[in-house]
């Protein structure tokens, strides 16, 4: 009991000054020497990629762009495994983004840098604006971990998965058809524990009622005079996430709702006080896939980044392709 309330103490002094998103920055001053073209080539691939607050394409070394994404979406202060597991599951994406070929809404690239469509990616001078006299430390430790599970993929039945991810689950993963109506048998619901302990790991949002009100005309639905006929008890799945709540009569998804006020997660229950309605909030992103808190979680008690990468996809192989 002792060793896990001291690892609950460490993981929070840890991650408390990191804000608890998929964002995240780093920085370069004296880059690490560059990785030689692997054997079978995979690293030194190159990628290209949207960038879209420019509007425009660049072709990247595979390297450099999953350099950029495990920067910009896990911090650099997490244990070192969970790094080279991001690193696998960015990489898998982005492979399976190269498979399915150049994308013309994406100006002939294969990936977008916006990561609501994509992954984020973080330039060398974000990164040394992000970390400033840190960088080199951060870099080097930033690289070791990527060059450690770069050259690997998840696989399931021979392909490449939807290797998703997001920041911190609520206490157990959703399984991926809850979210996209699309159930696939190595995204489905496991327990991710670390997350219950991480900061703000639960928020609140109080909606007055005339906003509410406004946003929900938006969607079709004229709420009634009483207040208490506007929430129906909701609906939720085993991973005690929002399945379907009625607002006004009409039904919506917690991720519908997730959407329509900004929230962190789709793990909300929902009320009403004197104030408006109040959204209460477990975890931060969709909550499919693996957990990058929970990543952390379960490197700082021992596992491998392999381990940490066959506890959230289940039934995965970890191979070069």
């Amino acid at each position: 009991m002792k060793k896990y309330i001291l690892l609950s103490i460490l993981i929070a002094v840890i991650t408390a000054a990191v804000p608890a998103l998929t964002l995240f920055a780093l920085n370069t001053d004296a880059p690490a020497e560059e990785k030689p073209i692997s054997e079978n080539g995979i690293s030194g691939d190159s990628i290209s990629v949207y960038f879209p607050e420019e509007d425009k394409t660049e072709e990247l070394s595979f390297r450099e762009y999953i350099i950029g994404v495990v920067a910009a979406e896990m911090p650099a202060e997490f244990h070192p495994e969970a790094l080279s597991a991001l690193t696998c599951a960015a990489a898998t994406l982005a492979r399976k983004n190269m498979e399915a070929g150049s994308d013309e809404s994406l100006g002939g690239a294969v990936i977008s840098a916006d990561h609501k469509k994509h992954q984020a990616f973080m330039t060398k001078d974000e990164m040394k604006e992000k970390w400033g006299g840190g960088f080199d430390s951060y870099y080097e430790k930033l690289c070791n971990a990527v060059d450690k599970a770069i050259d690997y993929s998840l696989t399931f039945d021979g392909e490449l998965i939807i290797a998703a991810y997001h920041s911190m689950s609520a206490g157990m993963t959703e399984s991926s058809e809850n979210v996209w109506a699309k159930g696939l048998p190595y995204l489905t619901s496991v327990e991710s524990p670390g997350d219950l302990i991480c900061p703000r790991s639960e928020s609140e949002l109080t909606v007055d009622f005339d906003e509410f009100k406004t946003a929900l005309e938006k969607e079709g639905v004229k709420l009634p005079d009483k207040k208490e006929l506007w929430l129906s008890a909701g609906e939720y799945t085993e991973a005690g996430y929002l399945k379907e709540i009625k607002i006004g009569g009409k039904a919506f998804s917690g991720p519908e709702l997730r959407d329509i006020f900004s929230l962190r997660s789709a793990a909300i229950k929902a009320g009403i006080n004197s104030s408006g309605v109040v959204f209460y909030v477990k975890g931060y992103g969709h909550g499919v896939g693996l957990s990058q808190y929970g990543a952390d979680y379960l490197a700082r008690l021992g596992y491998s980044w392999e381990e940490i990468l066959r506890h959230y996809y289940t039934g995965v192989e970890i191979e070069i392709i």
